[in-house]
């Protein structure tokens, strides 16, 4: 990957990335884990989340303890993190002239970015959909959050609270909803209102069914144009009667979503 490709990539970074990399920078300021979640609005729990998270997704760690200090011990990056860190400073300072020209040049920039960024995103997950944050339900350790899509049609999933605050998500933060195709199961439309437990319900028209030899791929439009692709098995399409053209309800939990804030 070249320079400018990284350089790409980070515009699309979140903001619970640039917080972690703010979380690196305290701790390496003041070598305390403990004041450098608070510099940062951080609990004590979530920096240390996030330094996990760093450390798993780097090829080398990037935060470690070391003996003695003050109170018996401290807090320190690696020479691969004061390495990445560096790096990551230099590419915003980078990034920040970059969008600002762009910014001027570009009308649109601010809302089209964000789209970009979404565009680029890899993920194994089949479904990707866009949405805002219409309302957020606060518990002592889990929160829902209710996505409106661009059709009018809602997602909920359920995050913990250390997350929410993680995303900074409020009303209207734009977010990607990341859901797996097997997660999700189909039902057929019918006079009498479904019974169901699952949290999600988003009718649409099956506009593609991919067949195997065990199981299908099939493919929902739902309204807006988005579509929401589903794995069943061969006898489900069969006693469902699923075909093209035919409306159907996609269900699937809330807890089988997964929310993704690019902006």
């Amino acid at each position: 990957m070249n320079a400018s490709s990284l350089l790409l990539q980070t515009l699309g970074a979140s903001p619970s990335g640039r917080r972690r990399f703010e979380l690196l920078q305290a701790i390496a300021a003041t070598g305390s884990i403990l004041q450098a979640a608070k510099a940062v609005g951080m609990s004590y729990k979530g920096a240390w989340d996030a330094i996990d998270a760093l450390n798993n997704g780097a090829d080398e760690a990037l935060v470690h303890r070391v003996a003695g200090g003050k109170r018996g011990g401290g807090t320190q990056l690696t020479e691969r993190g004061h390495e990445l860190l560096a790096l990551y400073e230099k590419l915003r300072t980078e990034q920040n002239q970059l969008v600002a020209r762009i910014e001027r040049e570009h009308a649109n920039a601010s809302r089209d970015l964000p789209v970009l960024g979404r565009l680029t995103m890899l993920s194994s997950a089949r479904n990707q959909l866009a949405g805002r944050v219409v309302e957020i339900q606060t518990g002592a350790v889990n929160d829902q959050i209710s996505l409106e899509l661009s059709g009018g049609g809602r997602v909920i999933a359920t995050i913990t609270r250390e997350s929410t605050k993680l995303l900074q998500l409020k009303r209207g933060t734009p977010l990607t909803a990341l859901i797996k195709a097997p997660w999700i199961m189909l039902a057929a439309v019918t006079a009498t209102p479904l019974a169901c437990s699952a949290a999600n319900r988003l009718e649409g028209v099956i506009r593609r069914i991919k067949r195997g030899a065990v199981s299908a791929e099939v493919v929902l439009e739902l309204p807006g144009g988005q579509t929401l692709a589903a794995v069943v098995t061969e006898d489900s399409i069969e006693a469902l009667g699923l075909r093209r053209g035919q409306p159907a309800i996609a269900l699937f939990n809330a807890s089988s979503v997964i929310l993704v804030r690019l902006d």
